[in-house]
């Protein structure tokens, strides 16, 4: 049997409203100063590592989906891109900002922003991390006011796929005649 690992971010396409909380809750998490007060306060630069997008009308957050044979890692040429058991992330110190993981990422996750690399600036990638360094997990989850986002796991996933189609299938036995004696 296949092992799903990592968690990722689902969004709710009919509960986002666009209102880019997300993108605010993200950068600040990612901030020394935990917060968009302090970060402007102490200047730090605010980096979100995922947007809102509109298409056809309907706005959503996009955001890494945490692939577990992630492009972004294959191409990166300097190892600033990696994987861990549980999620991908860059390091900035050793990105050059060739923006190779930015064209080959399927979901548009990944821009490069400047930032301060041991007190020089420099271009970086930025992506979603999943807030792992917070403890209570991904700030735009917690952040969201429609409970459009929510942090998933693969296996709880299948296992609930699993359980509506057998669902499904015991409602269309159920709803069928007889047959014959």
């Amino acid at each position: 049997m296949e092992q799903f690992e990592g968690p990722f971010l689902l969004v709710d396409p009919q509960r986002c409203m666009g209102c880019h909380t997300c993108e605010l809750a993200c950068a600040a998490a990612h901030t020394r100063a935990g917060s968009i007060i302090g970060a402007v306060l102490a200047r730090e630069r605010l980096h979100r590592r995922n947007r809102v997008v509109q298409v056809d009308g309907v706005k959503l957050p996009v955001q890494c989906r945490q692939c577990q044979d992630a492009p972004c890692v294959r191409v990166c040429p300097t190892g600033a891109t990696y994987r861990t058991e549980t999620y991908t992330a860059v390091d900035q110190a050793r990105c050059i900002g060739c923006r190779l993981c930015m064209m080959v990422c399927p979901f548009g996750a990944i821009h490069v922003a400047t930032t301060t690399v041991a007190g020089q600036e420099r271009r970086a990638a930025f992506k979603c991390d999943l807030c792992v360094n917070r403890l209570g997990g991904p700030a735009c989850v917690a952040a969201c006011p429609t409970q459009a986002l929510s942090l998933r796991y693969p296996q709880q996933e299948a296992d609930r796929a699993s359980q509506a189609a057998a669902r499904q299938f015991l409602r269309s036995l159920a709803s069928q005649p007889q047959l014959g004696s």
